[in-house]
């Protein structure tokens, strides 16, 4: 299992900082996480692939939000801008527990879209027991 903080919404002032001192061309901005997590209940591709891909390509992302966000209404997805935590490698029976107690929104791959090859979790237990 691993528990990762994705990343967090920074004062703007912050942004503009670190965009002077960096020899970045590109806008650092949270859109870029809130884009990576619209695409990953459909997308086979990690998480950390997903928001390498947002990053880079910072335009496509902010299209990607408006789209989503405004003209289908997937709101929740804007909330990925202010705060997350990657919950990697958990059973299925974990998953449901994080979104019966969650404090705000989530978004996870979805089973209907996303094969699941060898991507799951047995739990022990069951491994020590024969099943």
């Amino acid at each position: 299992m691993k528990i990762l903080l994705a990343g967090y919404n920074v004062d703007y002032d912050l942004i503009c900082e670190l965009k002077d001192k960096s020899a970045l061309g590109q806008d650092i901005t949270p859109e870029t996480i809130s884009a990576a997590y619209a695409r990953i209940s459909r997308s086979p591709k990690s998480v950390d692939e997903l928001r390498a891909d947002a990053v880079a390509y910072v335009d496509k992302a902010r299209k990607s939000n408006r789209n989503i966000v405004f003209e289908m209404g997937h709101s929740s997805v804007a909330e990925h801008a202010v705060f997350n935590i990657d919950v990697i490698g958990v059973s299925r029976l974990l998953v449901e527990e994080i979104e019966k107690f969650r404090l705000c929104s989530y978004t996870e791959k979805s089973q209907r879209y996303v094969l699941f090859d060898k991507d799951f979790v047995v739990p022990d237990e069951m491994t020590e027991a024969g099943l």
